[in-house]
């Protein structure tokens, strides 16, 4: 459930194509423009289609432009996902397993690489609407491809900081992801969005 989640887990680094309406890419740009790394603790919760809760995970997440993403999940549900932009390593420590593959940066698939991802690149793939309440911000975002894993992807903003996000897939399953103790701009070390396979683990794919 978490490796398949994560495809979509991070948002936004980027700016979005104009939908009608407010300008949205823009105002996501005022929000994006200085935006280079960013550190946040989650708490995510899946929804089945009838509006059960399917899973409840927390952990932390690290990603930094261009294409890094470090998400550790807490146990029960432990699991670290790390990409340095070109490699995807996901490790299970319950199954002692680590797959190895290349990080696919295909947008309409990937809704991760947004956080992380080309800006200009991005308007093939989404339209965006913001709705605006005072300090916060609500922007959608709708898949121009039919290929795409999500149907709809919602990111919160309060001011400058993201604060909520949640996803719905192809299936109808919905899931919520809050934000707290965020960092804009922490510091990062290229070691942190790399991985070495701990002794005596499975490899699946590519080392």
């Amino acid at each position: 459930m978490i490796r398949t989640l994560f495809t979509g887990l991070l948002l936004t680094m980027s700016a979005i194509c104009y939908a009608g309406g407010q300008p949205a890419d823009g105002e996501l740009r005022i929000r994006m423009s200085d935006l280079e790394s960013l550190s946040a603790d989650f708490e995510q919760t899946v929804y089945a289609a009838e509006g059960d809760i399917v899973q409840q995970a927390s952990g932390h997440m690290l990603a930094a432009r261009p294409g890094r993403v470090r998400w550790n999940t807490d146990a029960p549900f432990e699991q670290l996902i790390v990409t340095n932009g070109k490699t995807l390593w996901l490790y299970d420590p319950d199954l002692e397993q680590v797959t190895i593959k290349p990080f696919d940066a295909d947008l309409g698939k990937t809704p991760a690489v947004l956080f992380i991802g080309d800006l200009e690149a991005l308007e093939d793939s989404y339209s965006v609407s913001l709705e605006e309440e005072g300090t916060s911000a609500l922007f959608t975002l709708l898949p121009n491809k039919a290929d795409s894993l999500y149907e709809k992807v919602t990111l919160r903003f309060e001011g400058l900081s993201p604060v909520t996000m949640a996803l719905w897939d192809t299936l109808g399953q919905k899931t919520d992801i809050h934000f707290d103790n965020l960092q804009r701009n922490p510091p990062w070390t290229v070691d942190q969005f790399m991985f070495i396979p701990p002794e005596g683990v499975d490899i699946i794919g590519d080392e």
